[in-house]
Protein backbone atom coordinates (compact mmCIF):
# COMPACT_ATOMS: atom_id res chain seq x y z
CA UNK A 1 0.00 0.00 0.00
CA UNK A 2 1.15 3.31 -0.65
CA UNK A 3 2.32 5.46 1.90
CA UNK A 4 -0.08 8.11 1.35
CA UNK A 5 -3.20 5.87 1.19
CA UNK A 6 -1.56 3.97 4.70
CA UNK A 7 -1.46 7.65 6.33
CA UNK A 8 -5.02 8.17 4.67
CA UNK A 9 -6.47 5.30 5.89
CA UNK A 10 -5.05 5.21 9.44
CA UNK A 11 -6.32 8.67 9.71
CA UNK A 12 -9.75 7.75 8.71
CA UNK A 13 -9.89 4.61 11.24
CA UNK A 14 -8.82 7.14 14.11
CA UNK A 15 -11.58 9.54 13.46
CA UNK A 16 -14.08 6.72 13.53
CA UNK A 17 -12.68 5.15 16.63
CA UNK A 18 -12.88 8.57 18.30
CA UNK A 19 -16.31 8.78 17.26
CA UNK A 20 -16.93 5.67 18.93
CA UNK A 21 -15.37 6.52 21.99
CA UNK A 22 -13.43 3.77 21.67
CA UNK A 23 -9.65 5.24 21.98
CA UNK A 24 -7.31 4.40 23.42
CA UNK A 25 -8.41 0.68 22.20
CA UNK A 26 -9.06 -1.05 25.13
CA UNK A 27 -11.11 2.20 26.70
CA UNK A 28 -14.85 2.25 27.03
CA UNK A 29 -17.29 5.04 26.61
CA UNK A 30 -17.43 5.44 30.45
CA UNK A 31 -21.36 5.78 30.13
CA UNK A 32 -21.56 2.60 28.45
CA UNK A 33 -21.39 -0.75 31.58
CA UNK A 34 -19.06 -3.00 29.30
CA UNK A 35 -16.21 -2.51 26.96
CA UNK A 36 -15.88 -3.24 23.61
CA UNK A 37 -13.16 -5.27 21.86
CA UNK A 38 -11.46 -3.67 19.05
CA UNK A 39 -8.70 -4.82 16.52
CA UNK A 40 -5.26 -3.18 16.63
CA UNK A 41 -5.06 -4.28 13.11
CA UNK A 42 -7.70 -2.34 10.84
CA UNK A 43 -6.56 -5.01 7.69
CA UNK A 44 -8.07 -7.86 10.07
CA UNK A 45 -11.55 -8.51 10.62
CA UNK A 46 -13.18 -10.12 13.08
CA UNK A 47 -10.91 -8.83 15.58
CA UNK A 48 -11.34 -12.22 17.74
CA UNK A 49 -8.91 -14.22 15.49
CA UNK A 50 -5.98 -10.77 14.96
CA UNK A 51 -3.41 -12.53 16.75
CA UNK A 52 -3.06 -15.85 15.03
CA UNK A 53 -4.03 -14.44 11.36
CA UNK A 54 -0.41 -16.23 10.79
CA UNK A 55 -1.24 -19.43 12.45
CA UNK A 56 -4.58 -20.53 11.06
CA UNK A 57 -3.35 -21.55 7.20
CA UNK A 58 -2.08 -23.98 9.31
CA UNK A 59 -4.25 -25.48 12.09
CA UNK A 60 -6.90 -27.74 12.22
CA UNK A 61 -9.30 -27.91 14.58
CA UNK A 62 -10.26 -30.72 16.84
CA UNK A 63 -12.66 -33.24 15.69
CA UNK A 64 -13.63 -35.51 18.48
CA UNK A 65 -14.19 -35.28 22.39
CA UNK A 66 -15.95 -33.37 24.30
CA UNK A 67 -15.37 -30.77 26.95
CA UNK A 68 -18.60 -31.67 29.22
CA UNK A 69 -17.73 -34.47 32.15
CA UNK A 70 -14.14 -35.45 32.56
CA UNK A 71 -11.72 -34.71 29.57
CA UNK A 72 -8.47 -33.61 29.16
CA UNK A 73 -7.65 -30.84 26.63
CA UNK A 74 -3.58 -30.08 25.18
CA UNK A 75 -3.41 -27.03 24.09
CA UNK A 76 -0.58 -25.33 21.94
CA UNK A 77 0.71 -21.48 23.37
CA UNK A 78 0.47 -19.53 20.07
CA UNK A 79 2.69 -16.02 20.50
CA UNK A 80 1.91 -13.16 18.70
CA UNK A 81 5.54 -10.91 17.42
CA UNK A 82 3.79 -8.62 15.23
CA UNK A 83 1.15 -8.09 12.98
CA UNK A 84 0.55 -6.36 9.41
CA UNK A 85 -2.03 -7.77 7.38
CA UNK A 86 -1.51 -11.54 8.50
CA UNK A 87 0.05 -11.93 12.29
CA UNK A 88 3.44 -13.01 12.81
CA UNK A 89 2.59 -16.19 14.97
CA UNK A 90 5.42 -18.70 16.81
CA UNK A 91 4.96 -21.68 18.95
CA UNK A 92 5.86 -21.12 22.28
CA UNK A 93 4.55 -23.79 25.14
CA UNK A 94 1.76 -26.26 25.14
CA UNK A 95 -0.89 -26.46 28.07
CA UNK A 96 -2.84 -29.35 29.44
CA UNK A 97 -5.94 -29.02 31.01
CA UNK A 98 -7.83 -31.72 32.91
CA UNK A 99 -11.70 -32.08 34.29
CA UNK A 100 -12.39 -34.96 36.53
CA UNK A 101 -13.49 -35.71 40.46
CA UNK A 102 -14.85 -32.21 40.88
CA UNK A 103 -10.83 -30.85 39.94
CA UNK A 104 -9.70 -28.59 37.22
CA UNK A 105 -5.86 -29.42 37.05
CA UNK A 106 -3.45 -27.38 34.77
CA UNK A 107 0.23 -28.45 33.54
CA UNK A 108 1.66 -25.41 31.26
CA UNK A 109 5.32 -25.50 30.21
CA UNK A 110 6.74 -22.18 28.48
CA UNK A 111 9.88 -22.49 26.42
CA UNK A 112 12.64 -20.93 27.04
CA UNK A 113 16.60 -21.71 28.33
CA UNK A 114 15.39 -22.83 30.72
CA UNK A 115 11.53 -23.75 30.33
CA UNK A 116 9.26 -22.43 32.98
CA UNK A 117 6.32 -25.15 34.17
CA UNK A 118 3.39 -24.18 36.18
CA UNK A 119 0.88 -26.69 37.53
CA UNK A 120 -2.44 -25.75 39.42
CA UNK A 121 -5.35 -27.74 40.82
CA UNK A 122 -8.73 -25.94 41.58
CA UNK A 123 -11.49 -27.45 43.47
CA UNK A 124 -14.60 -26.65 41.21
CA UNK A 125 -18.01 -25.97 43.12
CA UNK A 126 -21.13 -25.74 42.41
CA UNK A 127 -23.05 -25.25 38.84
CA UNK A 128 -20.40 -22.24 38.03
CA UNK A 129 -17.21 -24.25 38.67
CA UNK A 130 -16.19 -21.71 41.92
CA UNK A 131 -12.61 -22.00 43.42
CA UNK A 132 -13.13 -22.53 47.13
CA UNK A 133 -9.76 -24.23 47.25
CA UNK A 134 -6.75 -24.36 44.86
CA UNK A 135 -2.42 -25.13 44.84
CA UNK A 136 -0.38 -23.62 42.47
CA UNK A 137 3.65 -24.97 41.84
CA UNK A 138 5.73 -23.12 39.82
CA UNK A 139 9.64 -24.67 38.60
CA UNK A 140 12.11 -23.79 36.37
CA UNK A 141 14.17 -26.78 34.59
CA UNK A 142 17.62 -27.10 35.99
CA UNK A 143 17.25 -24.29 38.93
CA UNK A 144 15.29 -26.09 41.48
CA UNK A 145 15.99 -22.95 43.94
CA UNK A 146 13.84 -20.53 41.96
CA UNK A 147 10.54 -22.52 42.37
CA UNK A 148 8.27 -21.26 44.59
CA UNK A 149 4.44 -23.17 45.88
CA UNK A 150 1.19 -21.11 46.44
CA UNK A 151 -2.09 -22.29 48.56
CA UNK A 152 -5.69 -20.58 48.23
CA UNK A 153 -8.86 -20.44 49.68
CA UNK A 154 -12.31 -18.63 48.91
CA UNK A 155 -15.12 -18.64 51.40
CA UNK A 156 -17.25 -16.76 49.00
CA UNK A 157 -16.43 -13.27 50.51
CA UNK A 158 -12.08 -13.27 50.91
CA UNK A 159 -9.98 -14.83 48.44
CA UNK A 160 -6.26 -15.92 50.42
CA UNK A 161 -3.60 -16.87 49.17
CA UNK A 162 -0.29 -18.05 51.03
CA UNK A 163 2.83 -18.59 49.70
CA UNK A 164 5.93 -19.67 52.44
CA UNK A 165 6.62 -16.14 53.58
CA UNK A 166 4.04 -13.97 52.90
CA UNK A 167 -0.26 -14.25 52.68
CA UNK A 168 -2.58 -12.20 50.50
CA UNK A 169 -6.01 -11.41 50.87
CA UNK A 170 -8.79 -10.12 48.43
CA UNK A 171 -11.88 -8.83 48.55
CA UNK A 172 -14.41 -10.39 46.18
CA UNK A 173 -17.71 -9.44 45.32
CA UNK A 174 -18.98 -11.75 42.48
CA UNK A 175 -18.71 -15.75 41.74
CA UNK A 176 -15.14 -16.76 42.11
CA UNK A 177 -13.97 -18.60 39.04
CA UNK A 178 -10.04 -20.30 37.66
CA UNK A 179 -9.84 -19.47 33.85
CA UNK A 180 -9.71 -22.75 32.52
CA UNK A 181 -12.63 -23.85 34.97
CA UNK A 182 -14.60 -21.57 32.33
CA UNK A 183 -14.00 -24.21 29.48
CA UNK A 184 -17.04 -26.17 30.24
CA UNK A 185 -19.07 -23.24 30.92
CA UNK A 186 -18.87 -22.13 27.98
CA UNK A 187 -19.25 -26.04 26.41
CA UNK A 188 -22.71 -25.92 28.02
CA UNK A 189 -24.20 -22.93 26.27
CA UNK A 190 -25.11 -21.73 29.18
CA UNK A 191 -23.11 -18.65 28.93
CA UNK A 192 -24.97 -18.15 25.37
CA UNK A 193 -28.17 -17.29 26.43
CA UNK A 194 -26.92 -14.74 29.20
CA UNK A 195 -23.34 -12.92 30.11
CA UNK A 196 -21.36 -13.97 33.15
CA UNK A 197 -19.88 -11.70 35.45
CA UNK A 198 -17.18 -13.25 38.09
CA UNK A 199 -14.44 -12.50 38.96
CA UNK A 200 -11.49 -14.85 37.82
CA UNK A 201 -8.86 -16.87 39.73
CA UNK A 202 -5.58 -16.14 36.90
CA UNK A 203 -3.68 -18.81 38.51
CA UNK A 204 -3.41 -17.56 42.08
CA UNK A 205 -4.25 -13.42 40.50
CA UNK A 206 -7.33 -12.07 41.55
CA UNK A 207 -8.73 -10.37 37.93
CA UNK A 208 -12.03 -7.91 39.59
CA UNK A 209 -14.82 -7.33 37.72
CA UNK A 210 -14.77 -9.98 34.57
CA UNK A 211 -17.72 -10.35 32.07
CA UNK A 212 -18.36 -12.81 29.65
CA UNK A 213 -20.70 -12.80 26.84
CA UNK A 214 -21.70 -14.28 23.72
CA UNK A 215 -20.74 -11.72 20.58
CA UNK A 216 -21.64 -14.10 17.52
CA UNK A 217 -21.17 -17.00 14.69
CA UNK A 218 -18.05 -16.05 12.77
CA UNK A 219 -16.42 -17.65 9.66
CA UNK A 220 -12.72 -18.40 10.12
CA UNK A 221 -9.69 -19.50 7.58
CA UNK A 222 -8.18 -23.11 8.84
CA UNK A 223 -5.90 -25.75 6.90
CA UNK A 224 -8.71 -26.85 4.45
CA UNK A 225 -10.98 -24.45 4.42
CA UNK A 226 -12.85 -22.74 6.58
CA UNK A 227 -15.27 -23.31 9.82
CA UNK A 228 -18.26 -21.43 11.43
CA UNK A 229 -17.52 -20.89 15.49
CA UNK A 230 -19.45 -19.24 18.13
CA UNK A 231 -17.08 -16.19 19.37
CA UNK A 232 -17.34 -15.14 22.91
CA UNK A 233 -15.51 -11.87 24.34
CA UNK A 234 -14.35 -11.71 28.31
CA UNK A 235 -13.57 -8.25 29.19
CA UNK A 236 -12.82 -6.94 32.77
CA UNK A 237 -10.26 -5.19 35.12
CA UNK A 238 -6.31 -7.03 34.62
CA UNK A 239 -7.01 -8.26 31.41
CA UNK A 240 -6.73 -7.54 27.90
CA UNK A 241 -10.27 -8.53 25.89
CA UNK A 242 -10.27 -12.55 25.42
CA UNK A 243 -11.91 -14.39 23.15
CA UNK A 244 -13.23 -17.77 22.94
CA UNK A 245 -13.85 -19.79 19.32
CA UNK A 246 -16.53 -22.45 20.23
CA UNK A 247 -17.22 -24.97 17.63
CA UNK A 248 -21.13 -26.46 17.70
CA UNK A 249 -19.88 -29.34 19.86
CA UNK A 250 -18.61 -26.62 22.95
CA UNK A 251 -15.46 -27.41 21.61
CA UNK A 252 -13.10 -24.55 22.84
CA UNK A 253 -11.26 -24.50 19.67
CA UNK A 254 -9.30 -20.85 19.86
CA UNK A 255 -8.44 -18.92 22.66
CA UNK A 256 -7.30 -15.46 21.81
CA UNK A 257 -5.79 -12.80 23.78
CA UNK A 258 -3.03 -10.75 22.07
CA UNK A 259 0.51 -11.57 22.64
CA UNK A 260 -0.69 -15.00 24.60
CA UNK A 261 -2.99 -17.35 22.72
CA UNK A 262 -4.02 -20.62 22.96
CA UNK A 263 -4.96 -23.33 20.06
CA UNK A 264 -6.56 -26.87 21.18
CA UNK A 265 -4.80 -29.90 19.58
CA UNK A 266 -5.90 -32.72 20.98
CA UNK A 267 -9.26 -33.53 22.92
CA UNK A 268 -10.36 -37.06 25.27
CA UNK A 269 -13.32 -36.98 26.86
CA UNK A 270 -16.93 -38.65 26.02
CA UNK A 271 -18.65 -35.74 28.18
Amino acid sequence: MERRLFLKTTAATATALAAQGTLPLLAADRKKKRATAVSQNCYTEPCAIEPVTGYLPKYTPAGIGAMTGAFSARYLLIIQSGAAAKSRNATSGELTVTFGDARCRTHEKRNGRPANIVKTSIRCAGELNTAPEWTLESTVEGATDLGFAEKGTWDGETMTVKAKSWTQEHTTRHPLIGRWALLPLLASGRIKKGALTFDMLDDSTLRPYQELRYDGQIEIPVKGGKVSLDSYVQTGQGIVPTHYLVDSKGRVQLITMSYTNWALQELKGSG
